[in-house]
């Protein structure tokens, strides 16, 4: 189901329409655990423990569900956006680092070289 969310707008990419709305359904759902918690607890507390329990359970299952389906579905998102855009992505070498303009007077033939 997360596979077929993804569609594509012409030449631009895949649309992202599908993949905020399944977000916005998980929040949505996040926001209702807590709210479902306490009203399955005046339910136990009013006698319908199972009904209580019920609700916890099938809101948990849901937010649970809706969540997973969002993010496997902006990891194949960004999967067809990278896959779109066709990024890449190489490593240079020593020697490349190197340009005219570095007249500083310093050796830099040992500097380590970090990546952040």
């Amino acid at each position: 189901m997360a596979r077929q969310s993804i569609r594509y707008d012409g030449a631009r990419g895949p649309s992202a329409k599908p993949l905020i709305v399944l977000t916005i359904l998980a929040v949505l759902l996040l926001v209702a655990v807590p709210i479902s918690i306490l009203v399955a607890l005046f339910m136990v507390v009013f006698g319908h423990v199972t009904g209580g329990f019920a609700l916890i359970g099938v809101t948990l299952l849901a937010a649970i569900v809706s969540v997973v389906l969002a993010g496997a579905s902006g990891i194949r998102h960004l999967q067809r956006v990278v896959e779109h855009k066709s990024f890449r992505v190489v490593q240079l070498g020593r020697r490349e680092y190197h340009y005219e303009g570095d007249n500083c007077g310093h050796d830099h033939s040992n500097d380590e070289i970090r990546i952040v």
